[in-house]
């Protein structure tokens, strides 16, 4: 304690210094308070809470869909509504209580809740008759409940609110995904420019998760920064290389190589990018799937030929020379 109050003091001073601004020192304060904050371990009762909750929901949910049909559209609506309100009822209601245990359980309940949303929007509307078009209603209903949770996220910042706001954002990007494709594209439409539209949707909200991702680094909310970073990186890196290898049927020769690019220059970019940003989940992420798309176009294109262990022979040679190349250069550099 005596430590933290003589860093604040200095901190003070040096706000009054001018050695850094008002907004820096609180910002120092703040990160000094987190970290002298000690970790309160979940404890193995409030386990036992937890899972004891879980199949409580998991009875409740096994008795409804036994005696589905028999409850008529009244009651299947009410028997996803019900839980999904009071989840975010209780969630409220424990968001701001001073005991720990308390906050946790606000959390887990809207994470919950937000997803159990999605669910009470699709049945509501199947059962009302409100949307016909099956794969719309289920885009509506993954995007209102992504609407839901982004209501705890900016309540919260949790790492649990997080994680519910990014998973719905991607069932709302597959929904959108299947909607397009499906509904909204004309089957005589060309497949390769299809596959592109989709690929730009990817990239798009790939690039939403990541602006959040440095949004919340620059407010020092670097855990949820870190949430938004791994699904931006993996939604743009997964979608992009799935799309390249469905596109199987582009009309034209240089349309299929030109998706197959797509995801290469991807994982390419990510790992440029990781030495700039010195982020982990860029440099893993774009080397993982640079690995799978190596690995892809080996069996698709040079299966049991010799072109392709060569090449990747001389590009792997050329990698570990720039490579050493770049680290000699660095030392030069400093060492002048």
């Amino acid at each position: 304690m005596a430590e933290q109050e003589s860093l604040r003091s200095k901190i003070e001073k040096w706000v009054a210094e001018g050695l850094i601004s008002a907004e820096q020192g609180e910002a120092l304060k703040r990160h000094e308070e987190e970290c002298a904050t000690p970790v309160r371990r979940v404890k193995a009762d409030e386990v036992l809470v937890y899972l004891g909750s879980l199949v409580v929901f998991l009875a409740m949910a096994f008795g409804v869909g036994v005696n589905w049909t028999a409850l008529g559209s009244a009651g299947r609506i009410l028997s996803v509504a019900v839980p999904t309100v009071a989840m975010l009822a209780l969630g409220w209601r424990l968001r701001g209580s001073e005991n720990a245990r308390h906050r946790r359980g606000a959390q887990a309940l809207w994470l919950s809740g937000c997803l159990l949303s999605a669910l009470c929007f699709g049945v509501t509307f199947h059962e009302l008759h409100i949307i016909d078009d099956e794969a719309f209603l289920i885009l509506m209903s993954c995007l209102l409940a992504t609407c839901v949770a982004g209501v705890p996220f900016v309540l919260l910042r949790s790492i649990a609110q997080s994680i519910a706001l990014h998973l719905c954002g991607t069932a709302t990007l597959i929904s959108l995904l299947i909607w397009l494709e499906d509904s909204v594209i004309p089957p005589t439409f060309n497949q390769f420019y299809e596959y592109l539209l989709l690929t730009a949707v990817c990239l798009v909200v790939g690039g939403l998760w990541l602006a959040l991702s440095e949004w919340l680094r620059r407010r020092e909310r670097i855990r949820l920064a870190d949430v938004s970073r791994i699904f931006g990186t993996f939604t743009i890196l997964i979608f992009t290389l799935v799309l390249a290898t469905e596109g199987q049927e582009c009309p034209a020769p240089w349309q299929k190589p030109a998706m197959e690019a797509i995801p290469f220059l991807a994982s390419i970019g990510f790992i440029a990018a990781s030495v700039r940003r010195q982020s982990r989940v860029f440099l893993y992420g774009g080397a993982a799937f640079l690995l799978f798309w190596i690995i892809y176009m080996n069996f698709e294109h040079f299966r049991e030929k010799i072109g392709m262990p060569i090449a990747l022979l001389i590009i792997g040679a050329v990698l570990i020379g720039l490579g050493l190349g770049a680290g000699r250069l660095s030392k030069r550099i400093r060492g002048s």
